[in-house]
């Protein structure tokens, strides 16, 4: 039976594909296996909207077993979670939680286990955009706090993103070449050369 790792990164999370990758393969995910949405929301990027994603749901299509961190890589969003696994379940998919070891049968047949798989599922899809809102609520209160203050400076930018514009340009590398000689993602090596820099 197929086995396939999804991960996403935001790009707020402040870390990079390294843990999941690393997560992957401490689960026995060869990394052709391996599909990680990079620089992608959780919150705001619906799944049918990821180009990853797209591919692990096609290699799905005749079931399988999908093994994420936990689910809000799927989705952050109480309705786009819900409706996602339904349909993975319809396709008799099994989903494994490596945070914790929960498991969502696609095969299930026993209607008892059924209900309680869906049940689970639906009060976890709340619980998941019920903490994103209340952690973006806590960020925005403390933001205007140091405004009020005059402490807020901003977040620090963790990556010199004309550095990165400037080695590409002058060694006329790739994008895969610029992540891997600065050791970031392709969507920060994107954003940097969308940016503008003095000289």
């Amino acid at each position: 039976m197929r086995r396939l790792y999804y991960g996403r990164i935001s790009t707020t999370d402040g870390q990079s594909a390294i843990s999941q990758y690393s997560d992957a393969k401490a689960h026995g995910i060869h990394e052709q296996d391996v599909f990680i949405d990079e620089g992608v929301s959780g919150y705001h990027v619906a799944p049918s909207a990821r180009e990853q994603w797209l591919k692990v749901e096609h290699d799905l299509r005749h079931g399988g077993i999908l093994i994420v961190r936990w689910l809000d890589r799927i989705s952050r969003r109480y309705d786009e979670l819900h409706r996602t696994m339904r349909r993975l379940m319809e396709l008799g998919v099994r989903v494994e939680c490596t945070l914790n070891g929960m498991v969502f049968d696609g095969q299930a047949a026993d209607p008892i286990e059924k209900a309680t798989r869906d049940a689970v599922l639906a009060f976890m899809a709340a619980q998941g955009e019920a903490d994103y809102k209340n952690r973006a609520e806590m960020q925005r209160r403390g933001v205007a706090l140091a405004k009020a203050n005059g402490k807020y400076k901003g977040r620090p930018r963790s990556t010199d993103y004309s550095a990165i514009k400037r080695w590409r340009v002058e060694h006329g590398a790739t994008i895969d070449q610029t992540a891997q000689n600065f050791d970031v993602s392709h969507a920060t090596v994107k954003r940097a050369c969308a940016s503008s820099f003095p000289g």
